[in-house]
């Protein structure tokens, strides 16, 4: 969570003193103080996401069901959310449709009653709901799963390939993993004798964290580039540089100004709304920077055509912006902000890299490169790792750009 929306927490706890009447309002008080330090933890020192288990399975053998296995979450406001036991869930859409199976932490009053015959719970449970959406709700909640649904097919079955899956397959891509705080280990100030020579600094300091935002444009499948991001953040994950949280087919609205990236991807042209144009403008303003590119995947002539249609569709998107894409040339910022390079490394198509400071637009596909390439046509080892440190030049050079 970042620091901004972090310190919009403010405390209040009783005052206690002799004579002090304790009604329901003290006594909520006194607990939603201990409730909020508990919810600002979990956000300040742990990231959003599945704790553990959690897991969507089919069933066996295979039907309409779906099996959520126990585990533990921690939903966008700091709640708990505890499942103790496997819940089986029947998918109830009977349309042609991408579902997506989301848990909310809820309260249920609970028994005891007072007066006992009924009246007000005297105890709150907190649990949660799972439910199918069409679209995400804009309520906290944690994505379980995804399915690409085709009534044609009266089973859900698991995915055959989890990174690609098919229709009516469980798609588990979307899930956020809570993971804790990493933390550099302590250095230790060395042993001085006789001098007052000044010690190592031993302060312990918080990994800094990056949010990228991801958006498919126009017609395109909502998968697309989907498995190559998530390989990039895990590559730089494995960094002790920083921390990269994906968000997923993120809405272009004021929420993505949590992001330091946002990296739109499509294949054929696109047209935004004036809303959609207004909140990246304001984006660009905060210091966020966009980085766009087309994927040629499929049928080699009409691929690479709709990957052209893109990059014109976000040229133009930029002249409505009011920034003008240039070439980068060597020495920009974007060739060195993390891996140098002496020129802009080659991608699943031909090496090309515009920008205007806060937009940048890739022609080669990186999005593909980071999958090993386009089908039938594996790249060699040295493009896939080129395009990888690329990436990580590009998210790099966006946290820069907004802690500038």
């Amino acid at each position: 969570m970042a620091l901004k929306d972090i310190i919009k927490f403010q405390f209040k706890r009783v005052n206690p003193f002799q004579g002090l009447v304790v009604d329901t309002d003290i006594w909520r008080d006194a607990h939603e103080y201990h409730r909020d330090q508990q919810r600002l933890h979990m956000l300040a020192f742990h990231n959003v996401g599945i704790v553990g288990g959690l897991e969507v399975a089919a069933n066996n053998p295979p039907d309409l069901s779906i099996s959520i296995r126990p585990g533990m979450a921690v939903d966008p406001e700091g709640n708990i959310i505890i499942v103790p036991e496997t819940q089986h869930y029947r998918i109830q859409t009977r349309e042609k449709r991408t579902i997506h199976l989301v848990i909310q932490f809820r309260e249920v009053p609970t028994e005891p009653y007072q007066p006992s015959e009924g009246g007000q719970p005297t105890r709150i449970l907190e649990a949660y709901r799972i439910q199918e959406r069409e679209k995400l709700p804009k309520e906290p909640h944690l994505e379980l799963a995804r399915i690409i649904f085709d009534p044609a097919n009266e089973v859900i079955t698991d995915a055959k390939n989890p990174s690609q899956p098919g229709k009516n397959e469980i798609d588990l891509n979307f899930r956020q993993e809570a993971t804790p705080v990493s933390l550099p280990p302590v250095e230790k100030p060395a042993v001085q004798e006789k001098t007052s020579a000044p010690v190592a600094d031993t302060t312990i300091r918080l990994k800094e964290k990056v949010t990228v935002g991801r958006a498919v444009l126009g017609e395109a499948s909502q998968d697309l580039h989907i498995s190559g991001a998530q390989n990039l953040i895990r590559e730089i994950n494995r960094q002790d540089s920083f921390e990269v949280k994906l968000e997923q087919n993120i809405s272009l609205d004021k929420k993505i100004n949590q992001c330091a990236l946002i990296y739109l991807t499509g294949n054929g042209h696109f047209v935004l709304t004036a809303e959609q144009q207004t909140a990246l403008g304001n984006f660009l303003e905060s210091g966020g920077v966009i980085f766009g590119e087309g994927c040629a995947e499929g049928q080699q002539e009409a691929a690479s055509k709709g990957a052209k249609e893109f990059g014109l569709a976000f040229n133009q998107l930029a002249s409505q912006l009011n920034c003008k894409l240039e070439v980068v040339q060597r020495d920009h910022p974007l060739l060195s902000a993390f891996h140098v390079f002496s020129e802009v490394p080659q991608g699943a198509e031909t090496s090309l890299l515009l920008e205007s400071g806060h937009m940048i637009y890739s022609g080669s596909d990186y999005g593909c490169a980071w999958q090993g390439g386009h089908q039938g046509q594996p790249l060699s080892r040295d493009i896939i790792r080129g395009s990888f440190e690329i990436g990580t030049n590009i998210v790099t050079y966006a946290q820069m750009m907004k802690t500038a």
